[in-house]
């Protein structure tokens, strides 16, 4: 069976992003707890929460993760800006069948010293035969 061809980079990014974007509209202003009074201890549990439900929210479509999305979460790949800002980068792949339909990789916007985030993670998507920087040299 041959995966779906309507199923590109761009689709996957916009979904994602999306499902960010409703996940941004159940948070308070103060960027620390939803709506329904879930309250967030560090900045690792906004990450989570923003990106909870997207793996089922895809599946319904068929797609699938080589790792769980957003990637796995390496140290060895943050940035950390003078201002205290830091940005990760966690990479996977997307799957339609089994078939590889994008790697991408998601940037995570973050503080240790607070819990808010500085900006929302931002995913972007490749064809699938971009390099994965994992098994770079």
């Amino acid at each position: 069976m041959k995966p779906d061809t309507s199923l590109t980079p761009e689709y996957v990014c916009r979904t994602i992003e999306e499902h960010f974007a409703t996940r941004e509209a159940e948070l308070l202003p103060s960027g620390e707890e939803t709506k329904d009074g879930r309250r967030f201890s560090w900045c690792g549990d906004l990450l989570e929460f923003f990106t909870e439900g997207l793996a089922e929210r895809l599946a319904a479509s068929g797609i699938t993760f080589s790792k769980s999305f957003p990637g796995p979460f390496r140290l060895w790949d943050e940035e950390q800006s003078a201002n205290g800002e830091h940005m990760r980068r966690f990479w996977t792949t997307a799957l339609s069948q089994g078939c590889p339909i994008a790697r991408l990789c998601t940037c995570f916007f973050h503080r240790h010293d607070r819990v808010t985030l500085p900006q929302l993670p931002k995913v972007v998507a490749y064809p699938p035969d971009h390099p994965d920087p994992e098994t770079e040299p």
